[in-house]
């Protein structure tokens, strides 16, 4: 397998630390501290280079549409994602945290309790309602025809055009902490939500309204959804992933001696799993590698795959854009073949012997 770099760009920041959004046709990303750029995805060509602020804690596309919210200013931005023209931009609470967009509303707030919950008109800012009291929140999803917030014991989908409940679960466990993904869409109808004591607990409207804990698990920092299965990454090294159905172990990776990157991106019938010093593994259905390669001289922070297949890279420094291929088949002759040209397929490698 060949990892081809398309495009890179500098930073002038960790690539861990840079926001970002992959959409249709480009990449919005947050770049030299205080800026948000958008990149062509073809050719990583600036489309607009604006001035942000410090470090989002949110950034969302919703369609042609941008939505940040920074540290500092307190401000909550939209951008037009042709152009890079500031739609609106909408006074907030210090410390607001947690942003979701459904339709036609946009609801952040609740983050650590620290602020209310609003529901703002998508089109130009105003507020169309907010909670009279800080409300404790863990980070928000836009699913299931609302937006799904809760703390504790308790999951609650909302309405986003008032804030109302429309959905609300008693779970068995109560949910992990503020900052890291809570809750992990399976699909239309069912999501999985992370608790403490790293523990899943699957729930649902509908049919699939009840809840049910699927397991316990080792530790894990990092959670999401690839390939039919729910993947955890444990101690920042090795992958596990579930059945999101029953909690049974579909496939794990041999633990590395070198730092996995979130996340495992999909990638024929299996998933790609980098590494910090750039190296590639292709993972089979069962978690096993069937082939390496490497993006040589990049101490990579996390990768991303766009919905048609696009594949980019975040490191120390860069971002970019690239693809990976089979390993091209070297012809060769021999006395015994009479001369004869013959293929030869290349042994694949492991990414440690080609990093």
């Amino acid at each position: 397998m060949i990892a081809t770099v398309l495009w890179e760009r500098e930073l002038h920041q960790r690539g861990g630390v840079s926001a970002f959004v992959v959409g249709p046709d480009c990449v919005v990303l947050h770049e030299r501290h205080t800026r948000l750029v958008c990149l062509e995805r073809a050719d990583g060509a600036v489309r607009w280079d604006v001035p942000l602020g410090t470090w989002p804690r949110a950034l969302v596309l919703a369609g042609d549409r941008v939505l940040v919210l920074p540290q500092t200013p307190n401000l909550l931005s939209c951008i037009d994602l042709r152009t890079g023209a500031s739609l609106w931009s909408a006074p907030i609470p210090r410390w607001t945290g947690n942003l979701a967009v459904h339709s036609d509303t946009v609801v952040t707030g609740g983050w650590r309790g620290y602020t209310p919950m609003s529901g703002l008109d998508l089109a130009d800012g105003g507020v169309r309602w907010t909670t009279p009291t800080p409300v404790t929140s863990v980070p928000t999803l836009a699913w299931a025809g609302g937006v799904l917030t809760g703390s504790g014991y308790e999951a609650v989908l909302l309405d986003p055009a008032d804030g109302s409940d429309l959905a609300r679960w008693r779970l068995p466990d109560p949910l992990a902490g503020p900052d890291a993904t809570t809750f992990v869409p399976v699909d239309a109808e069912r999501v999985v939500a992370v608790c403490e004591a790293s523990s899943l607990v699957t729930f649902g409207i509908g049919s699939d309204g009840p809840t049910r804990r699927l397991g316990s698990y080792d530790p894990f920092g990092a959670v999401g959804y690839v390939q039919g299965s729910v993947w955890m990454l444990r101690a920042g090294r090795g992958f596990v992933a579930v059945d999101p159905a029953d909690g049974t172990s579909t496939w794990s990776s041999v633990e590395a001696d070198r730092r996995v990157v979130v996340e495992p991106l999909p990638y024929s019938d299996g998933v790609l799993v980098g590494d910090a010093n750039g190296g590639i593994r292709r993972l089979g259905p069962d978690g096993l590698t069937v082939e390496g390669c490497s993006l040589s001289g990049r101490r990579l922070d996390g990768l991303a795959a766009a919905d048609d297949g696009g594949l980019f890279f975040a490191a120390k420094g860069t971002f970019g854009s690239f693809t990976v291929s089979p390993e091209a088949r070297r012809p060769t002759t021999s006395a015994a073949d009479g001369g004869v040209v013959s293929i030869r397929e290349s042994t694949p490698q492991d990414p440690e012997e080609t990093a």
